[in-house]
């Protein structure tokens, strides 16, 4: 019982430190929730990246096809008008292929 006395604060401080050893890696604020709260940042920048790609993409077509700007891309204009409405000049041949842009012969 004497060794046991003596064994017995050794034995509690190394549950303590295992305890917070286990709390340290796996708890709900723990190293491990770290590496996935980084990885997650990770993604949802990568998306904001692609969003903002987006946007300044759609913020160029708008400026070209609008006159409060000072300049109209004519171009633009027409190749818009043809691909929305379906437009070509009588003389043309136009070849479409799913998720291609139309490309247009003749004129």
């Amino acid at each position: 019982m004497g060794k046991l006395k003596r064994f017995l604060p050794t034995a509690g401080l190394f549950l303590f430190v295992a305890y917070l050893a286990f709390h340290a890696v796996d708890a709900e604020e723990g190293y491990r929730s770290h590496l996935i709260i980084q990885s997650r940042i990770a993604e949802v920048e990568s998306e904001l990246k692609d969003v903002r790609d987006q946007r300044a993409r759609l913020q160029d077509q708008v400026a070209r096809l609008s006159v409060q700007e000072g300049v109209l891309d004519l171009d633009y204009l027409e190749e818009r008008a043809r691909d929305v409405l379906n437009y070509a000049h009588p003389n043309e041949i136009v070849v479409k292929i799913e998720g291609a842009e139309p490309v247009y012969y003749g004129q």
